[in-house]
């Protein structure tokens, strides 16, 4: 029975890597307690020499502080995901039902163990989506100092939303979307639909302050920042006409979310940030 029970977890781990965190259920004022009360185990990803792991190590220590917290592998997970005494920061991997392209994208999630049947039935605090599955996770590494805060500040918005519903798809923090006119907004030029490279063409849906770089300069320049940085965080397959999804976010440093929106990838909307969505942050 035991040895049939290890064989179940580890079934409804890899469904969860290919299906993660669309199903997983909100937490209630309870879960919200017990998550405070744990022990926050943060799941290493591909070797402890890998980027995710060395950079993970760095923010945790430097940046976590709302519960004690430990690494551990997947194999460990298993053995531990069943626990209402712990939580976990982990990367899954993850497609969608109604992606007919079946692409899979990696997520950062927040859960609290539970006795429960799979990884898809945990509470869930929140995820962010880091990357196309596949691509080098140099990509987002740097950011995930400011992830990591943002999913560590979630939990106290959670408590204090009345109607934590509203906080289930994270469209919910389109309501900070005005403050961005207030800053300049670094982006990314890769990151751009090509009919949009230049300020000069941005200027028709967003006439407030950007500046385009490449990726590298963004890297740098919000790794060596003095003061607060606005950016955009977009995730998507690398060719800008692969079918898929594109997920497009804009946080700042300090960890807070004002934009949030995905669309599916045609003809008319490629894997990229486009003029409705400069539209819809100039309002």
């Amino acid at each position: 029975m035991i040895a049939m029970k290890k064989l179940w977890i580890s079934i409804c781990i890899s469904m969860m890597w290919l299906y993660g965190h669309a199903q997983n259920p909100l937490p209630d004022t309870e879960q919200l307690n017990a998550f405070l009360n744990s022990k926050t185990m943060v799941v290493l990803e591909g070797g402890l020499f890998s980027a995710f792991s060395i950079e993970i190590k760095a923010v945790m220590k430097e940046h976590w502080t709302i519960t004690p917290y430990d690494f551990i592998d997947g194999n460990e997970l298993e053995e531990l995901m069943t626990d209402g005494s712990y939580s976990f920061l982990m990367i899954t991997y993850s497609r969608f039902e109604r992606d007919r392209s079946a692409r899979r994208y990696s997520f950062l999630n927040l859960l609290l163990g539970s006795d429960v049947g799979s990884l898809s039935e945990l509470p869930e605090f929140g995820h962010v989506p880091l990357t196309y599955y596949g691509d080098d996770d140099e990509q987002y590494v740097y950011k995930l100092e400011f992830i990591v805060k943002f999913l560590q500040d979630r939990i106290q918005t959670l408590r204090d939303e009345p109607d934590i519903n509203a906080m289930r798809f994270l469209n919910y923090y389109n309501k900070n979307t005005p403050a961005i006119k207030e800053h300049t907004l670094f982006l990314s030029e890769g990151d751009l639909d090509p009919a949009l490279r230049s300020a000069e063409t941005i200027k028709q849906y967003y006439p407030h302050p950007v500046q385009i770089v490449t990726s590298e300069e963004l890297e740098e320049i919000i790794t060596t920042r003095d003061s607060p940085i606005w950016f955009l965080h977009k995730v998507g397959p690398q060719n800008l006409n692969s079918e898929g999804w594109t997920f497009k976010m804009i946080f700042d440093t300090d960890g807070r979310l004002y934009y949030y929106d995905k669309h599916t990838i045609n003809s008319r909307r490629p894997n990229a940030f486009l003029s409705s969505d400069f539209k819809r942050i100039a309002r």
